[in-house]
Parts: structure tokens; sequence; C-alpha cells
């Protein structure tokens, strides 16, 4: 059962990954249209250009922002932090 709910968690960081890494690339392509497009002098490829770096920017931090807490929660990350610090905080009344 623990190894079959692992490979759940290693599904779902996968995805993560792949989603941050789409919106990163769309981010850099669309930045890159754009200056070719500035360059040029040719308006519309420029404006299409930076909606598309536009839409991939808020796409990778929004993505970042949403699943940044969710991924540590799923691979447990937030609750190894937490009984790590209420160890100590035990330990420190057991000794006092």
């Amino acid at each position: 059962m623990e190894r079959r709910s692992w490979k759940f968690f290693e599904l779902v960081e996968s995805a993560i990954f792949i989603v941050l890494m789409l919106s990163l690339t769309l981010a850099i392509g669309g930045a890159v249209v754009a200056l070719i497009g500035a360059m040029l002098g040719l308006s519309s490829v420029k404006n299409i250009g930076g909606s598309i770096a536009g839409l991939g920017t808020v796409g990778f931090f929004g993505w970042i922002l949403a699943t940044g807490k969710l991924a540590g929660v799923l691979l447990g990350r937030s609750r190894r932090g937490l009984s790590v610090e209420n160890n100590k905080s035990t330990k420190v009344e057991n000794d006092a």
C-alpha cells in the first residue's frame, strides 16, 4: 500500500514540474518573439510575443504560488518540519 501511494506522489510531482517547464518555455519563447518583432519593426508580432510572454510568466508564477504549499503537503515536507519543531520543544521542556 505504501509503495502505491508513493507512486501517486511521484506522479503529482512530475505533473507540477511539467506544467512549470511548459509555462517557463512559453514565457521565454514569447519574449524572444517580442524581441524579434521589435527588432524588425513588426508591431503586431511584438504585441503577440509580449502577450504570450506575459501569459507564460503569469502561469509560471501563479502555478508556483498555487502548488508550492500543496506539493509540500502532498510530499510530507511541511508535516516533517512541524514534527521536528515539536520534538525539539518537548525535548527542551523535558530538560528543564
